[in-house]
Parts: C-alpha cells; sequence; structure tokens
C-alpha cells in the first residue's frame, strides 16, 4: 500500500481494490454508477486505511445495519415492502442501509454479523422476532436501536409497530355487525408480540359486545412460527378435532387464514356462506385466495419509513425510549358475510 495512514489516496484505494478510480471517486461521492456491493467495499476500505474525506465527500453516507431472522431474508410475502422502504428512506437521508441475515445459531452463540466488525456502523434497525438475550447482546453495542414490527416487554426499546390491538378491535367488531356472535381466534399468542396483542383486541371487542369467548374455537397454543405458516397440518388436526363451528373466525395473521379457507373447504364447508374468515396484514396472496380475504392492511412502507426516521432522530438527538404504532386499513372483501340465523 503506498498511502501512509491519514495520507491514503483515491488511487490507493483503487490499487488496492483492483478497480478504476473513477470507480472509487463514484462510491466515495455516493453517484450512481457503481453497484451498491462495490461502494459498501470502497468505503470500508476507506475506512480501514484512514481515506481522508473532503469537504466535497463529506457527503458520504453513514452506515445502517439492519438485522433480519435468516427465515425471513428472502421473504416476498410480508416483509419484501419493509425491506425496499428501509432502504428507500435510508438512502433519501444520505444513509447506507446494510442487510443482514441473522441465524439461529448466530442468536444461540450471541454472534453479531462479520460485518459489523468490517466497517463502521451508526445504528442497528432489527426487523421481525429476536431471542431476547440476542436484542441484549444488540444493546451491548452501545449502538441506537430500534425494533420494527416487533416490540420486547422487558426491555425499553425503540418500537415502530403496526397497531395490533386496536385494529383487531376494528376487525372483531366488523364480524359483530355482520350479526356473529360464536367468534373464533386462531393465532399461538406466545410467538409474537403482534400475535398477543391481536388477541388481546379481539377479547376486548367480545368483551364490550357482551359475548362469550369460547375456548374451544381458539386455538392459542405455542408453535415454532416457521411450522405453524409453512404447513396447515397443526390447523388441519384442529379443525377435525372439533364438534361443532363458529360462525366466524379471525385469524393472528393472513397465512393462517388462507389456510383455514383451503381446509374448511376440503371439508365440504363454504366460505363465508357456513364460516366467515378475517385475516391481517393483506398480504399479495389475499386478493388470489377464492373468496378474497378480508383483512387488516399493514402499512408496511409506511413501517419502514418510521423505522429509519426514528432511528436517524436517535443518532442525531437522542432521546428516551419510545414505541410508535402505526394504524392500518380494514379491507373488507369477500371471506365474511352476514350470520346464518339459528333455526
Amino acid at each position: 500500500m503506498k498511502g501512509k495512514p491519514g495520507k491514503t489516496s483515491m488511487q490507493d484505494l483503487a490499487d488496492h481494490l483492483c478497480i478504476s478510480k473513477n470507480a472509487v471517486s463514484l462510491a466515495i461521492n455516493n453517484k450512481p454508477g457503481v453497484s451498491e456491493e462495490l461502494r459498501a467495499k470502497v468505503l470500508e476500505a476507506a475506512n480501514r486505511l484512514n481515506y481522508r474525506f473532503t469537504k466535497k465527500n463529506k457527503q458520504v453516507r453513514n452506515n445502517l445495519l439492519i438485522l433480519i431472522p435468516s427465515y425471513i431474508k428472502n421473504d416476498r410475502i410480508f416483509y419484501y415492502e419493509l425491506f425496499w422502504a428501509i432502504e428507500q428512506r435510508t438512502k433519501e437521508n444520505g444513509y447506507n442501509a446494510m442487510i443482514c441475515g441473522v441465524t439461529p445459531e448466530m442468536e444461540e452463540r450471541r454472534t453479531l454479523p462479520e460485518l459489523y466488525d468490517e466497517m463502521p456502523f451508526h445504528g442497528i434497525i432489527i426487523v421481525g422476532v429476536f431471542r431476547l438475550d440476542y436484542v441484549r447482546r444488540l444493546l451491548e453495542t452501545g449502538l441506537p436501536l430500534v425494533t420494527v414490527d416487533h416490540c420486547y416487554e422487558t426491555l425499553q426499546l425503540n418500537a415502530v409497530v403496526t397497531a395490533n390491538e386496536e385494529e383487531a378491535y376494528k376487525m372483531v367488531r366488523h364480524l359483530i355487525d355482520y350479526g356473529h356472535r360464536d367468534i373464533g381466534f386462531i393465532g399461538s399468542i406466545e410467538m409474537t408480540r403482534s400475535f398477543k396483542d391481536r388477541w388481546s383486541g379481539y377479547c376486548h371487542a367480545m368483551k364490550d359486545a357482551g359475548l362469550d369467548i369460547q375456548e374451544q374455537y381458539c386455538l392459542l397454543q405455542s408453535s415454532p412460527l416457521e411450522v405453524l405458516l409453512g404447513s396447515k397440518d397443526e390447523l388441519t388436526a384442529y379443525i377435525d378435532g372439533l364438534r361443532s363451528m363458529p360462525t366466524a373466525w379471525f385469524c393472528a395473521n393472513d397465512v393462517i387464514a388462507i389456510s383455514m379457507i383451503q381446509i374448511l373447504q376440503s371439508r365440504g364447508l363454504t366460505v363465508p356462506e357456513d364460516i366467515s374468515i378475517a385475516g391481517f396484514d393483506d398480504i399479495a396472496s389475499s386478493t388470489l385466495i377464492a373468496p378474497a380475504l378480508t383483512t387488516i392492511q399493514v402499512q408496511r412502507e409506511q413501517l419502514g419509513f418510521e423505522a429509519v426516521d426514528f432511528l436517524i432522530r436517535q443518532i442525531e438527538f437522542g432521546g428516551a425510549p419510545a414505541k410508535l404504532s402505526v394504524y392500518g386499513e380494514l379491507i373488507a372483501r369477500d371471506s365474511c358475510t352476514w350470520a346464518k340465523k339459528s333455526d
């Protein structure tokens, strides 16, 4: 390396990375013409080799570390829009989003991604559900941190979440307004805080309407998230074990709701004529299933924007931890209708 510490030139960086000086300039000055992967390598090398940024290139983006559980890294059902919004907002604010998957082994060992040690970061966004001790490990870094789509009851963290309880209450009231009195709930409430909050909204709506919650119509037990969302076996066994059915089910998310529709139809029941089904999230397939699913539309793009804005405020101004809730929208489709009158 020709450059001395603190005296590294663009040409030195180009030689070190075996790329052109022009590519280095584009990367450092945050201009189009190079890939995000190459830009990250140039910035990492510039920091490691003590490249001195001039006022002209001081606009180089700072880095935000975006951590996600590995099983949702390639998700195209719910999280894709959220990831896109986070990347878009970071760029708009002069930051660079580095998205890294976290494997179960990394969580168990409390291991940070290798990238954390290779380049400087100014804040962390965590998306989805992580083990509590792993979140504590992230807090030990001392970096400002915001969690998205989940909050942790025992930790005071900056969080951006959907108004799950309020929106679940709204959906159950919608079913009640359709004349339903026997309404069940499907969702393992110990898996995620969002499911627990949706269960709470369901309970409050039923109580406010003077309706009893019938335990046989509620599937609440825990199971691994990947199993519940990836297989119909648990739901099928539950439905086959029932002696009677409610007139409506509110499901904690659309994946569960769509599985319920398919299982009920395979058992000769008609949705919504025999049983109304409602979900939560408004994923793309909610309009492809027949009948189209009544659901709560989660504002995924807004969640991503708010998370980045929140983190940048924490980086620049600090402040006490806070939780921001984003309201959704009830989307009424064909999977819900008036309850049958009792004979």
